[in-house]
Order: structure tokens, then C-alpha cells, then sequence
């Protein structure tokens, strides 16, 4: 039985509660009355909230996902015009959606939001797991691992917590005085605290932590309940800024318009050649994590980033999706014991890798492998408009920036046009970054690619890697690519395209000689590299930011990596944990010489 099973099951009356801890999740009495008169009464919801562009909400305890629901159908109704709530839950024992359904479906009051939570349902993995709710202007990152972990890893910033675990006498560990303390430094001044229990060490813990606390009258056969404030001075949050500026329209501006639209944001995107003019222009692409046999933060931020690309596409553009299950073929024999490590990883659901042996994949009989089963395969175009939501982009070349002496940017165009004011600028212009002193600064290289369309008689079954790659399109498959790096030609190349058809031989002989004299389509674009192959996420400067370096896995870290930097712009806490924003910071790569 798996570590993180917290064996459920329903009682005769109809209630959920957890094996493991012996625990209800809920009050018998009313479990939605409950949320309301523990949490968001206790909370002082929504007077607290009132008049906030932005709210932030700790959880420990997601459980069934009731409290969230509540508050989510609160949000909605009270909330200021563009304002957005900005949740971290903490589930160490995740119950499935299946079951998750079954003890919401109590309250049919809340279906529009229970409904919207089962959608985007974890999988049984450990890791962040990420929920949008855009109509409901609300943002939901579960942290699905101990609680220790996840509030280390967490930035934190809240506004107001919700202590909702398993009861102390049961589950001490998640209310434990070294818990309670890092709960202290992941709140801001004033912030309420609410919980259902009154025990003595809970009280002395908060008190420790630097938190006042009040006991109120409890809810049902509970007789009382805490509430609690955190000391210090309330300091006045700065103004959202009130226009962007993104620069790129591939992928990671793309994704960056998709993200702002969903928090309120007003941007103005700009691209000298049009929407996926560059490397994100391709017939299509693979939606695949970066696979570390080390089991580290690199593998969990890809694992992390994998998940929520998925399920966002899924939701915003299924007519973009081609097919899903893509085949990561051994090249080298150490790949053997390395992807039976990572097959075994904790941050991927166990049913999202399978391994596969010689003979059970048509198109490479030969071949051993991973099958990255809940991969996909994307036809980009319609990915990156999905994402824009009918914003056009302003085709302009810019070349430069001034600040304002009145606070903010304005864009320099190569026509010499002053563009903005913006009160920030983000450049995700991927090959357009080298006209920028960027490049330099953070030691940016650019890698050109080739690849190739052709028809082909034999369709194939699945997308593959094998060190080159294929996806299947109608009555053919694009297949490549070159890497060259320090090379930024994107004129089509024979040489590079022999060289495509050798990879392609090494996997599939049969077809490789059968399509060798084609007629091709070929395309070169150009991707952005850096010395330690991860992307550049981050602040460059006073409302000056970058994003770039996604390299070939733009379109599966593009929407989290946006919602990360976002989140840095607008000062909520960040949905990263804090070992991979230090990860993508782009200090860690700028030279001596520039700083």
C-alpha cells in the first residue's frame, strides 16, 4: 500500500473518513456549515479581502477540497472587478477524484466549483500540482507531499490560513511547533489564522510563533475553536502595475498573454514577424519533460511543469492535440537502468511512464524504452492563439527601451518609434534576444534547427524520441532536427536534412529509405540556449524581465514558467518552489564582467 494512502472510506451515515488517521474529514453535523463558521468566518472572510486586487490563502489540510470550494463560491460573489485569489494547499494523503466527488456531491450549492476542482484533480504523485479558475478569478497550487516540505518549499506571503488537518490527538505531526513556525515566516503581518481545535499545545505553539489568539464558540459538538491574528506592522502592498509589455509571440509570450489575461492584467505583445514566427512555428511538437535519472528539483520542476502544460492544453485547445503517448527509445546502454530509475520517481503518476522491451512497439521493433503515455503531440498554430484569446499582436521590431522620468518604460521600435508607457517590460523573444545586450550579459547561445516534413504511405503509431525525434501528421510525419549551435541562419540546408535522414535510419531503416527522396518541407528556426540548460526566468532589472532558454521544451514549461514570473511581477507568492526559482534565476548566470 503506497505511503501517502490515507485509506478512505464512507461510513454507514454517508462520511468520509481516513483509515490511517481515524479521522473524519468533516463535521457530521454540516461539513459546508463547518468551513463557513471555522474558516471563512473565522478568517473574517470577506470583509478581509475587501477592496485587495490580490488575496493569498494558506491550507493545511486540502482534504475532500471543501474548504476550497467555499471559499472559491465566496471569492466569486464578493470579489473587486479583476481582483484574484492566490490559494497553496497542503494534501500529504490525497484521496482520489472518485472519492473526492462522492463526498462533495453533498452539497450541490457548490457544483459549480466542485465541479471545476474534480476536473483538474491530481494524480497520485508528489510534486505541485497546479488548478486555474479563470471565470472565478482564482489560482489553486497543491503542494502534494509532507507538510514540512511543502512549506519549506513554498514562498509564502499569505494573507489568511486555514489549519484543517487530521485533529491533533490523531495526527500530531502536522501541528507540531517547528510546523507552526514555518507557517510564521510564510504569512504576512496581520494575516488571520482559523482551525477548529482549542488544544493546549496548538495555543502555545501560535503564541510562540508570534500570533494572538482568541477562542471562539465551536461548530457542532466542538465547543470552541481559535482564531488568530499575526503580529507585526500591516505595510500597505504596492499597486499592481497597470500595463505590460511582452516582447515575442512564440510560446513563452504567448503563454505569458494566456496568464496575465487570467489575472487582470493588461499587456500589449509584440513580435516583428507574427504569432509563432519562430522556433514555436513548426507543424507540430512534442509536450515531453526533460527525463533526470537523479530524482532532483531539476526532475521535479519538469515532472511539475509536464502535468500542468498537459491539463492546460487539454482544457483550452483539444482541437490543437494530434495524439497522445510518445516513445523515448534507449540510445545509449546506460539508458536501461536510467529510465527504470526514472520510471520510479514519485513526481510522475505512476500510469504517466511505463517502460517498454523489443518487440512491442510497431514502429521501432528493435527499439527499448520509456512510453511517456501522457505526452502529447501538438500542432502549435492553434495552441498559441488558444493561448492569445484574440490578442493580435503589434508586428514591430523592437531595439530598445527608455525609462520614463515619470517611473515606467517606453519601447524603441527600429523605426524609432517611442511605444508604452509600460510600467513593466518582458522580453520573451527567444532568437530575438541576441539583438538585445541580454545575451551577452547572461551568456545566451543560440542553437539553430532544422527539420522536415515528407508524406509517407505508412503512418506512424506514435510520436518518438531516439536522440532525433518523429511526430505523426496526416499522410506523413515531421522529423528532425539539427542542433548547431552559435549558428543563426534559418535558410533551409541539404546538408542539414542528410543529416536528419541519417537519424532518422538509425531508428526506423525501412521507412528512412523509403522516404529519402522525398518531396520535403523542411524549416530552420532558431532556439536559445544556456550553459547549464535551463531557461532564464526572472527580474533583469527595475520592472525589466526575461524569459527565455526554454530550448526544445518550450511548450511544456512555457505556462508554468509564465505563471511563475507573473506571479514576481504582481508580488503574490510565487507557484515555484523556491529551489527552482533559484534554479532559473538569472543571476546565477550573468557574468563578472556585467555585474
Amino acid at each position: 500500500m503506497s505511503t501517502n494512502d490515507p485509506e478512505l472510506y464512507f461510513a454507514e451515515d454517508g462520511a468520509p473518513r481516513s483509515g490511517l488517521f481515524g479521522d473524519i474529514y468533516y463535521s457530521l453535523q454540516d461539513g459546508l456549515s463547518e468551513s463557513h463558521a471555522v474558516f471563512l468566518s473565522g478568517c473574517h472572510m470577506p470583509d478581509v479581502w475587501q477592496g485587495k486586487s490580490d488575496f493569498s490563502l494558506l491550507e493545511l489540510g486540502f482534504g475532500t477540497g471543501l474548504n476550497i470550494a467555499a471559499v472559491m463560491q465566496l471569492w466569486a460573489q464578493t470579489r473587486a472587478p479583476g481582483a484574484h485569489l492566490h490559494i497553496f494547499s497542503v494534501e500529504g494523503f490525497l484521496m482520489s477524484a472518485e472519492d473526492a466527488g462522492k463526498a462533495l456531491a453533498n452539497w450541490p450549492e457548490l457544483a459549480d466549483f466542485t465541479q471545476g476542482l474534480l476536473a483538474q484533480w491530481p494524480k497520485q504523485r508528489r510534486g505541485f500540482h497546479y488548478m486555474d479558475f479563470p471565470q472565478s478569478g482564482v489560482s489553486l497550487t497543491l503542494g502534494l507531499m509532507e507538510v514540512r516540505d511543502a512549506l519549506t518549499q513554498w514562498q509564502g506571503g499569505a494573507d489568511a490560513v486555514f489549519l484543517d488537518g487530521f485533529s491533533p490527538a490523531l495526527n500530531p505531526g502536522m501541528w507540531g511547533e517547528d510546523v507552526l513556525a514555518l507557517i510564521a515566516t510564510k504569512v504576512r503581518p496581520g494575516a488571520r489564522l482559523a482551525t477548529f481545535t482549542v488544544a493546549g499545545f496548538v495555543r502555545r505553539g501560535l503564541q510562540a510563533a508570534g500570533f494572538e489568539i482568541e477562542k471562539h464558540p465551536g461548530f457542532g459538538r466542538k465547543r470552541e475553536r481559535l482564531e488568530a491574528v499575526f503580529a507585526g506592522e500591516v505595510v500597505t502592498r504596492p499597486e499592481r502595475p497597470r500595463k505590460l509589455a511582452i516582447i515575442g509571440a512564440g510560446i513563452a509570450g504567448c503563454a505569458l498573454v494566456h496568464q496575465a489575461r487570467g489575472l487582470g492584467l493588461d499587456v500589449d505583445l509584440y513580435d516583428s514577424d507574427g504569432v509563432g514566427s519562430g522556433a514555436s512555428g513548426n507543424r507540430a511538437a512534442l509536450v515531453t519533460p526533460r527525463l533526470d535519472a537523479g530524482d532532483n528539483e531539476i526532475s521535479a520542476l519538469f515532472a511539475d511543469a509536464f502535468a500542468y502544460a498537459g491539463q492546460l492544453y487539454r482544457c483550452l485547445c483539444p482541437e490543437a492535440i494530434i495524439g497522445e503517448g510518445v516513445l523515448q527509445c534507449e540510445a545509449t546502454p546506460r539508458d536501461a537502468s536510467r529510465f527504470e530509475r526514472i520510471a520510479g520517481q514519485a513526481a510522475f503518476a505512476p500510469e504517466d511512464i511505463e517502460l517498454f522491451d523489443a518487440g512491442e512497439a510497431a514502429d521501432v521493433p528493435q527499439a527499448k524504452g520509456l512510453t511517456l503515455t501522457t505526452a502529447l503531440w501538438l500542432r502549435p498554430q492553434p495552441v498559441l492563439e488558444a493561448l492569445l484569446g484574440g490578442v493580435a499582436p503589434i508586428i514591430v521590431k523592437i531595439t530598445g527601451f527608455q525609462a520614463r522620468p515619470e517611473g515606467g518604460y517606453s519601447l524603441v521600435s527600429n523605426e524609432g518609434a517611442s511605444l508604452g508607457p509600460y510600467d513593466a517590460v518582458i522580453f520573451a523573444c527567444g532568437e530575438g534576444v541576441f539583438d538585445m545586450d541580454y545575451a551577452a550579459r547572461y551568456d545566451l547561445k543560440p542553437v539553430r534547427g532544422q527539420v522536415e516534413c515528407v508524406a509517407d504511405i505508412a503512418p506512424l503509431e506514435s510520436a518518438l524520441s531516439w536522440g532525433g525525434y518523429a511526430i505523426p501528421l496526416d499522410g506523413g510525419f515531421l522529423f528532425g532536427a539539427t542542433h548547431e549551435r552559435d549558428d543563426r541562419g534559418t535558410e533551409v540546408r541539404e546538408a542539414d536534412r542528410a543529416r536528419n535522414l541519417d537519424s532518422l535510419a538509425k531508428a526506423m531503416p525501412k521507412r528512412a529509405a523509403r522516404i529519402a527522396s522525398g518531396p520535403f518541407q523542411s524549416r530552420a528556426s532558431i532556439r536559445v540556449m544556456t550553459r547549464d540548460y535551463l531557461p532564464v526566468v526572472g527580474s533583469v532589472g527595475e520592472g525589466m524581465y526575461v524569459m527565455t532558454g526554454l530550448a526544445a521544451r518550450g511548450f511544456c514549461l512555457a505556462p508554468l514558467l509564465a505563471k511563475a514570473l507573473l506571479a514576481g511581477i504582481i508580488d503574490v507568492p510565487s507557484v515555484l518552489p523556491v529551489v527552482a526559482e533559484s534554479l532559473l534565476n538569472p543571476q546565477r548566470l550573468e557574468r563578472a564582467s556585467s555585474v
